[in-house]
């Protein structure tokens, strides 16, 4: 190692560590966690390149990439990830959010468009509040209910919510799947249930990238023996929540889209099914209407 780092020389270090110890995307995990170490942009990366790092920078550099380099996530390591272009903390209590999750906030949004402004949404599994809050910022006048029945996730949801702005109208609720909601007299009044539930199946956990099996609550990701348990519940529940005219919007796994379009079908309360597919061409979120 050289004996005064450069910024680019701190940056091809780390990439080379990073790629010979099969670490995904080696060369933008670099640039990630070097950014947060200079407490600076992606940007001013390759602005101020030939700059010397100091030695609190070179230290806490080599800390982050050692704890990179024991799988652990890097929006771990930093606390926070980016969605729907808003920060949100996360800790191991919660489920990163993934990039595919927006497209459920998207068709959320174009249906609000035809409800009142007042719109009533439950969040079910709402993890660290990316899609409440998300919601909840977009929709100025609406109302949310998020659940979970970790009180480690709700906590970290609530701080999400209120570094929004949006803490005074988000409910959250804690306890399994619609139990909590039970009290309080919704039945027929929800604009728009979403969820993103655990859908893993067993043999799919079998398979896990040690960053998710490691690092991510395992409580949030399995979905039974074959990832279905959580539908099966959740479909026929909401459907007494829900208005008529209301929506009932899925985030589902791989191969998932027929299984739950059946389990939706079964029901005979939902209309108008439709499969939305993410920026992969995998299907993603399945979109049905209340009778």
């Amino acid at each position: 190692m050289p004996k005064d780092w450069t910024v680019t020389q701190a940056y091809f270090w780390a990439s080379k560590i990073l790629s010979s110890n099969d670490i995904p995307a080696p060369y933008a995990e670099a640039e990630y966690l070097l950014a947060h170490a200079l407490k600076c942009d992606k940007k001013d990366i390759i602005l101020n390149h030939d700059r010397v790092l100091i030695n609190n920078e070179v230290g806490l550099f080599k800390e982050l990439i050692d704890r990179r380099l024991k799988r652990e996530p890097s929006q771990q390591i930093i606390g926070e990830e980016e969605f729907w272009g808003l920060p949100f903390k996360v800790t191991k209590d919660v489920l990163i959010p993934r990039p595919e999750t927006q497209l459920l906030v998207k068709e959320a949004l174009k249906e609000a468009k035809n409800l009142s402004p007042e719109v009533k949404i439950v969040d079910l599994c709402t993890g660290s509040g990316c899609i409440a809050v998300s919601m909840a910022v977009e929709l100025p006048e609406s109302k949310v209910y998020a659940i979970d029945i970790s009180d480690k996730a709700l906590a970290v949801a609530g701080e999400n919510a209120k570094k929004h702005g949006v803490d005074k109208r988000i409910t959250f609720l804690e306890g399994n799947l619609l139990n909590p909601m039970k009290p309080l007299g919704l039945n027929g009044k929800i604009d728009l249930f979403l969820s993103n539930p655990p859908y893993v199946s067993k043999k799919m956990m079998e398979e896990l990238q040690p960053e998710i099996e490691l690092y991510e609550p395992m409580l949030a990701v399995s979905g039974g023996e074959d990832g279905f348990d959580y539908y099966r519940q959740i479909i026929p529940e909401a459907a007494a929540y829900l208005k008529p005219g209301g929506y009932l919007i899925l985030e589902i796994g791989y191969g998932q889209r027929d299984g739950t379009i059946s389990l939706i079908e079964q029901e005979k309360v939902y209309k108008g099914i439709e499969v939305k597919k993410d920026f992969a061409e995998i299907d993603r979120v399945v979109k049905a209407q209340r009778t």
